[in-house]
């Protein structure tokens, strides 16, 4: 890997790092958990059912970014083993060209 490749690299990395650290307070205030809790909600088991609608968090979002989440991860995973793997299979091509010069 060249020195070049190396930096940009890192600056992808450090993007990366730069965007999720940016992220963090607005996930972080979103996940925050509601403050106008119920008596009951506060002394122990509380029924969903029972619970008022601001309390109430629907599955359904929740499990669906989920899926796209990991989803996601597979295919840049997947995108980057094949792309890993064309650069085996050009420096293959090279040896062997290589090879049948010398012979």
């Amino acid at each position: 890997m060249t020195k070049t490749h190396r930096v940009k690299r890192l600056v992808r990395v450090l993007a990366l790092v730069a965007a999720i650290m940016a992220a963090a307070p607005l996930l972080a205030a979103a996940w925050q958990q509601p403050t106008g809790q119920t008596e009951a909600a506060r002394e122990g088991y509380v029924p969903v059912k029972d619970l008022p609608a601001a309390e109430q968090l629907p599955a359904a979002p929740l499990v669906l970014g989920a899926y796209a989440v990991i989803w996601v991860g597979v295919l840049v995973y997947v995108w980057t083993i094949s792309r890993r793997l064309a650069s085996v299979d050009r420096e293959l091509i090279t040896l062997r060209r290589m090879i049948d010069t010398r012979h």
